[in-house]
């Protein structure tokens, strides 16, 4: 006997001496008795089976309802300053400013369960001469109080993003995820014939979040990104803030003009035996398309 709901189905195996596919099957469902063979369950199981998976993928999952791609550009002025060694003993710099170009794509779709990708990535380096104000050891080299030194400081930050789309219409949007962020660098320290030299990488681990807010009967929407660890005396920070102006808003694609501010912070101990408390900051313009 079976239960199907509220309606109980009685069932009768016919030859139970036969073997194999050719058994049959007497099932009295409500009032009416119906003789079915074994193949057709089977086929019915796996008819179910499918329905149910189909069921499943169609359940809302907070991604894309199609296939979607979004790359951006910005151009960042980005001022650089903080201090660093190859100990805890610190000296602190403040470099030129410069003009970067930070580039963005982002994979959105609707596959259930499964995240959203987005990498992004630009070039942290800066440079800049300064007069040593203390005596100042760095990669085994000493360089003296009162002595002019050129500090390059060669970063390149990639970050490869898994979220999901917790919302997402024209109201509101917010993702939250995971963003594995890679560091590689090297700081270099230059002063009459003496060069000293420091080079790290590592992939950091860190929260990701992002929201964006469009302002009702306008083109314009507020928008930002927070990414964060803090981890021992490990503290890196990537946020940013902006608004954006729709140029162009089609079923093809929509087209975004945007600025705002950005900032890395970098509290590294003993990354690589790299110690630095580093900001990179400052405004930036961009575009961004929705294909």
């Amino acid at each position: 006997m079976r239960r199907f709901g509220s309606v109980v189905a009685y069932e009768f195996y016919l030859n139970p001496t036969d073997s194999g596919h050719n058994l049959d099957k007497l099932i009295l469902h409500g009032c009416c008795w119906k003789l079915v063979r074994i193949e057709e369950i089977g086929v019915i199981r796996k008819l179910s089976g499918l329905f149910m998976l189909t069921a499943l993928l169609t359940l809302p999952v907070h991604a894309d309802t199609i296939l979607g791609l979004t790359a951006g550009v910005d151009l960042w002025n980005m001022d650089s300053s903080g201090s660093f060694a190859d100990t805890a003993e610190m000296q602190s710099f403040d470099l030129d400013s410069e003009r970067t170009a930070a580039l963005s794509l982002a994979f959105e779709h609707p596959v259930p369960l499964v995240p959203n990708f987005k990498i992004r990535t630009n070039d942290l380096s800066s440079s800049g001469d300064e007069t040593l104000t203390e005596d100042f050891s760095y990669s085994g080299i000493d360089f003296s109080t009162g002595v002019d030194v050129t500090v390059d400081f060669d970063v390149r930050n990639t970050d490869f993003i898994l979220y999901y789309e917790l919302l997402d219409n024209d109201a509101v949007s917010f993702d939250l995820g995971l963003n594995v962020k890679y560091l590689d660098g090297k700081i270099r320290v230059k002063s009459a014939g003496l060069s000293a030299q420091e080079s790290f990488t590592g992939y950091v681990p860190m929260l990701y979040g992002a929201v964006q807010v469009g302002i009702p009967s306008t083109r314009l929407s507020l928008y930002g990104d927070l990414n964060l660890l803090s981890v021992g005396d490990h503290t890196l920070q990537d946020y940013q803030a902006g608004i954006g102006f729709g140029l162009v808003e089609n079923l093809a694609v929509d087209i975004r003009l945007k600025g705002g501010y950005r900032r890395i912070s970098l509290e590294l101990d003993d990354l690589d035996g790299i110690y630095t408390d580093w900001a990179f900051d400052g405004m930036f313009l961009g575009l961004e398309a929705d294909f």
